[in-house]
């Protein structure tokens, strides 16, 4: 059962079935002004608002460049009261509120073909009792904000969703995601649907390390099911999405990542840093990512500098979802190779870190805000301010989104930009919860006897592996690889 406004606003206690989920942004987004709508829980939208262009996002090397990270750290930094860089006009930055007029109920005929250039939502507890144990127990609160840039359509997708405890099965979570697409929104859109759904289905959870990982490979091959079924535009086979995708329980922060999103840990002020690095960049870049480049070589693929490159097509990062025609070597067929030999895996790199007290915030963010304008120490400066500066507003952690996105577009970023922040609180005692998860948590362990792990999966067909998500069985045909 949903959230919605009328229940959120009894003044009567209501309880929720153990289990339910949390998805008050999602009616939330019905009482916003139209077509300001979050991508919290993307839902079916009119085919008319839904974007998606081939050339909004270059797939060539040089679409991106991949600055060090002290080459940022050398860039000046601009007070925020400094009028923004003359490089292109922008679309004003907009957070709708409730107060604004309602939507119109033939809203496809009043949509334009393009979104609002910026979006933001925060927390649902503000003044709302039932939500407040939830997010009490996970001692975190959140914000979003994103906005289509200098782009010509807006393909970056986020998720925020808190997750009720599961009848002592499974703890409860909070789920925060950032799909940033190329080629289109295809691949993102799909992914900001399923993965949550793929996590909790996953034979594995809650031990999240594999079950992660085998939501991403499952979600993946839904999409590739997809991209290639009969019927379909040879342009859905360009379309993939980098993604970062954080659970917070009680005690720790699990990550998992593909592609060139990240995550970074803000420290509070006097602490012995200033952020941990909670991902580091699947790039195809030698001297950043060696490792990354020697197993793009081995799959078979053309590892050139700064790109992956499998015939005509390439991509400047080595792991991301969908990418069909850069999924496995030219001429194999990719429901028949195992996932550890694909060339653009979306098998994610997993890590488990202890919450500690000197945390202050976490940012997930598309590289529209990390990979061409600002430093992770210039993330975590920023950060720390606005939620300081916005600290009795109660919004900080929106808030402190908003300035990022700003800082992204005032510093010239090509990209859209896509960030949440999720603020923590520290641990009021040193219990261990249900939540406990082991940082060499391996993927041998199932909780379905006679099931394939997800380390067997690795090895299988990919067709095999995930035969219920990979229905169409074929490669494209030489008319649309030429296409």
């Amino acid at each position: 059962p949903k959230v919605g406004w009328a229940a959120v606003e009894a003044l009567g206690q209501v309880s929720l079935p153990r289990g339910c989920q949390m998805d008050v942004a999602a009616s939330y987004n019905q009482r916003l002004p139209w077509p300001a709508v979050m991508d919290v829980s993307p839902e079916d939208r009119p085919v008319a608002i839904r974007t998606s262009s081939m050339g909004s996002t270059p797939l060539d090397t040089h679409a991106k460049r991949l600055r060090s990270e002290a080459e940022l750290d050398s860039c000046p930094l601009h007070e925020p009261d400094e009028p923004p860089l003359k490089r292109m006009e922008f679309t004003p930055c907009h957070s709708p509120t409730r107060a604004e007029q309602t939507p119109p109920e033939d809203m496809a005929s009043v949509m334009p073909p393009r979104r609002l250039a910026s979006v933001g939502f925060g927390t649902p507890i503000s003044g709302h009792p039932i939500c407040c144990p939830l997010v009490s127990e996970l001692r975190l609160r959140y914000g979003m904000h994103q906005t289509q840039g200098p782009r010509s359509s807006m393909e970056d997708r986020t998720v925020c969703k808190l997750e009720r405890a599961n009848g002592g099965f499974a703890p409860s979570h909070g789920f925060f995601a950032v799909l940033d697409g190329h080629g289109g929104s295809a691949a993102a859109e799909h992914c900001a649907e399923r993965l949550h759904a793929n996590l909790l289905g996953s034979h594995h959870f809650p031990d999240l390390v594999p079950a992660l990982q085998d939501a991403f490979l499952r979600t993946d091959a839904s999409f590739l099911s997809w991209a290639a079924s009969p019927g379909r535009r040879a342009k859905e086979s360009h379309a993939g999405a980098a993604a970062v995708a954080l659970v917070v329980t009680p005690n720790h922060l699990t990550v998992a990542h593909a592609g060139d999103c990240r995550a970074i840990l803000v420290k509070k002020e006097g602490a012995t840093r200033s952020f941990e690095a909670l991902t580091h960049d699947h790039v195809a870049e030698r001297s950043i990512c060696a490792e990354e480049a020697d197993r793009v070589e081995r799959a078979g693929a053309s590892n050139e500098p700064g790109s992956v490159r499998v015939g005509e097509h390439d991509l400047p990062m080595t792991r991301a979802f969908g990418n069909l025609r850069l999924k496995v070597a030219a001429g194999r067929d990719w429901t028949q190779e195992a996932a550890n030999a694909q060339v653009v895996t979306a098998l994610p790199d997993v890590s488990v870190f202890a919450r500690g007290p000197d945390d202050l915030a976490v940012v997930v963010a598309s590289d529209g805000l990390f990979g061409e304008v600002l430093s992770s120490e210039h993330v975590a400066e920023y950060t720390r301010a606005a939620l300081q500066e916005n600290a009795a507003t109660g919004d900080a952690e929106g808030m402190a989104a908003r300035r990022l996105v700003e800082r992204a577009i005032h510093h010239q970023s090509s990209d859209n930009v896509s960030v949440v922040v999720v603020s923590l609180e520290p641990s009021e005692g040193s219990a261990e919860s249900p939540d406990l998860l082991r940082e060499d948590s391996t993927a041998t362990q199932s909780f379905s006897p006679g099931r394939p792990t997800v380390l067997e999966k690795l090895s299988l067909p990919f067709g095999e592996a995930y035969p219920e998500e990979v229905r169409a069985r074929r490669s494209l045909s030489p008319e649309e690889e030429r296409s």
